[in-house]
C-alpha cells in the first residue's frame, strides 16, 4: 500500500461463517477470498467478463475480480467449497461430474456459482435458450458448453419433476 489506500475491517459470511477480512477496503474481492484459502474462486481476466472469480453474494453470481472488499459488508458470500454441505456435494455438483461438464475445470467453479443462481431462481425444467442466457459472460476456453447445459438441464429436469406445481402459473 502506498499510504493513501483505506485499510478497513469488512465482516461478512463467507461459507456460512463469520469473518472479518482486514486490508485494502478497495481491494479485489477474488483476493482476499483466495487469501482465506478458498482457490476454486480464480481470476483470470481481471475485468469481469470470463466468469472465472464468479461467486454467489447474498444468492447472486458476481465478478469479484471487479468486486471490491469493501462491497461485501454484512453480505452473505458462496464460493464453490461452500456449495457442499457436510463434505457432501451438491446435486449441481454431482451432475457436472456425472455429465463430464468440465475439462480442465479451471472455469467450473464460476459456471457451478451462476448455475446453481439459475436453478435457484427458475421452478421447472429450463430450456437451453435459458441456461445459455443464464451463463452468459463464462468463458469455457476447452468447449465443454454442452456438456454444461446438459448438466443443467438435467437438475433443473429433476426437479421439476419433484415439484406437482412445476410449470403452473
Amino acid at each position: 500500500m502506498s499510504g493513501t489506500e483505506e485499510v478497513k475491517d469488512v465482516t461478512c459470511r463467507i461459507n456460512g461463517e463469520e469473518v472479518t477480512l482486514s486490508g485494502e477496503a478497495a481491494g479485489s474481492t477474488v483476493a482476499a477470498l483466495r487469501a482465506r484459502g478458498l482457490y476454486g474462486v480464480r481470476e483470470t481476466c481481471g475485468l469481469g467478463v470470463c466468469g472465472t472469480c464468479t461467486v454467489l453474494l447474498d444468492g447472486e453470481p458476481v465478478s469479484t475480480c471487479i468486486l471490491p472488499k469493501f462491497a461485501l459488508e454484512g453480505r452473505d458470500v458462496v464460493t464453490v467449497e461452500g456449495a457442499a454441505t457436510a463434505g457432501e456435494l451438491s446435486e449441481l455438483q454431482k451432475q457436472f461430474i456425472e455429465s463430464q461438464a468440465f475439462q480442465c475445470s479451471f472455469c467450473t467453479p464460476g459456471f457451478l456459482a451462476s448455475a446453481q443462481a439459475l436453478l435457484d431462481r427458475t421452478s421447472g425444467e429450463l430450456t437451453r435458450g435459458e441456461v445459455e442466457e443464464g451463463l452468459q459472460g463464462h468463458l469455457c476456453r476447452c468447449g465443454s458448453y454442452d456438456a454444461i447445459n446438459d448438466a443443467i438441464i438435467a437438475v433443473s429436469r429433476r426437479r421439476g419433476a419433484s415439484d406437482p406445481d412445476a410449470g403452473v402459473a
